[in-house]
């Protein structure tokens, strides 16, 4: 019963460390985008251009938030997860209680027999009751098998797709930050698309009037 215990908790556990995290997802995340941005600051096109910082205002934010995106998706497919083997788990409880008991009943037939200081009686009790305890370690050997083959198996399939999960988000970021890039690449080179509105040369509004404005 104990070895049976102890590998399924190995087996959680090492199923457990072997993904990414949220913040290790939106880290590999910023690290891709990075990479993609000093790529672009690099080309000879991208320095001689007058695209302006207003290309960076607008698209920067976007890219930040779609990095911090990836974090909160990918919470989304951990605690899915969680919850899944939660219920797993919940599955097995009931078994788990009846194996317990099954496991005492053959320690206790064990604890009465131990009580004879008599060599022959000792031995005589485990004799007399060899049948039932035969039959009962049989019976939670083959029940904590079956239940250990399938909740490691049902954590099995949570865990591929957790992974699976990740990995659609990763993929998704990229594809979104790679789309902005390549935006803001166009944006200072070209200008933007659309005509931008000046800015005021009047005097700026009190922070009211500009929490206002955001806000709309």
């Amino acid at each position: 019963m104990k070895s049976f215990l102890a590998i399924t908790f190995l087996a959680v556990v090492g199923l457990a460390c072997a993904f990414k995290s949220p913040d290790e997802v939106q880290a590999e995340a910023l690290a891709y985008v990075e990479d993609q941005i000093t790529l672009l600051l690099r080309k000879p096109a991208i320095g001689r251009s007058g695209g302006g910082l207003a290309c960076y205002d607008k698209y920067i934010p976007l890219i930040t938030a779609a990095t911090e995106n990836s974090k909160k998706d990918t919470t989304i497919c951990v605690q899915r997860a969680s919850s899944q083997r939660e219920d797993e788990s919940n599955k097995v409880k009931q078994q788990r209680t009846t194996l317990n008991h099954q496991v005492e009943s053959v320690q206790e037939l064990f604890k009465d027999c131990s009580k004879h200081t008599d060599d022959l009686r000792y031995l005589s009790c485990i004799r007399d009751n060899s049948q039932v305890l035969q039959s009962t370690v049989q019976q939670v050997s083959s029940s904590a098998t079956s239940l250990a083959n399938g909740l490691s198996t049902a954590y099995t399939n949570i865990a591929s797709a957790e992974d699976r999960c990740t990995q659609t988000v990763l993929e998704k970021v990229k594809a979104d930050t790679d789309a902005l890039t390549g935006a803001l690449q166009n944006c200072l080179m070209n200008g933007f698309d659309e005509p931008q509105p000046e800015l005021p040369t009047t005097t700026a509004p009190d922070m009211g009037e500009a929490a206002t404005e955001l806000a709309q």
